[in-house]
């Protein structure tokens, strides 16, 4: 990770094991909030210690309330997460902390072989976006950019989409989840968290948020 001499910032994890290597920083901020950026490298191994690792790390990073970055080489491709339980639980994972990805186009084109593996994911939207891969034969990785702007942006309005709502799919994915594992912690707001997270994940693959149209956001807002 390159940090501009300019920023002020401090270390908060270094990580290193056989499944993935992650480093966090914390840049300080005087006339905002402080932003939080991390790094993610994962091994072509061990998916569900990775998983986990995801989890356990957004959670407590999205109780602080700060902007976060996460950046990094997943080696989860993005564009089987219909087919892939592996891809479709790490975008479940990151939609549950309000995490939602820049880039949404291949990152790695190798032959005859396109697949979306690296990303930039962002939990925070009151500013304009952009982003976008940078194309260069120096790998068969592209390289990701993102750009955003404060000013003069009106925040986009969310809704949940229940077009393929089925309630018995529901219903049989709230039966079938281990929710006995979520009251082995030794606090209620532990106990609790864990609950709300495993069951907005739930919320989130069957009826997903989507961004709306300023025309459609506008009439929601005159219903009132």
């Amino acid at each position: 990770m390159y940090i501009n001499n300019c920023l002020k910032y401090k270390v908060l994890e270094r990580t290193s094991k056989d499944a993935f290597q992650a480093l966090w920083i914390e840049i300080e901020s005087l006339k905002s909030k402080n932003i939080v950026c991390g790094v993610i490298y994962r091994q072509h191994n061990d998916p569900e210690q990775f998983l986990h690792y995801v989890d356990f790390t957004l959670e407590k990073l999205s109780s602080s309330d700060k902007v976060v970055y996460l950046m990094g080489d997943f080696n989860i491709d993005l564009l089987k997460s219909e087919i892939s339980d592996y891809s479709q639980n790490f975008l479940l994972s990151l939609q549950c902390y309000s995490f939602f990805p820049v880039i949404d186009k291949p990152t790695r084109v190798y032959n005859n072989s396109a697949t979306l593996i690296d990303n930039i994911f962002l939990n925070r939207f009151d500013h304009k976006i952009s982003g976008g891969n940078i194309v260069s034969d120096i790998s068969d990785h592209y390289s990701q950019f993102f750009l955003y702007q404060k000013k003069n942006f009106t925040a986009k309005h969310k809704i949940r989409d229940y077009s393929n709502f089925s309630e018995e799919c529901f219903i049989n994915d709230v039966l079938d989840t281990d929710w006995d594992n979520s009251m082995t912690y030794g606090s209620v707001d532990k106990c609790f968290s864990s609950f709300y997270n495993k069951f907005n994940k739930l919320i989130n693959k069957h009826a997903p948020l989507k961004i709306l149209s300023r025309r459609k956001a506008k009439q929601f807002s005159n219903r009132g």
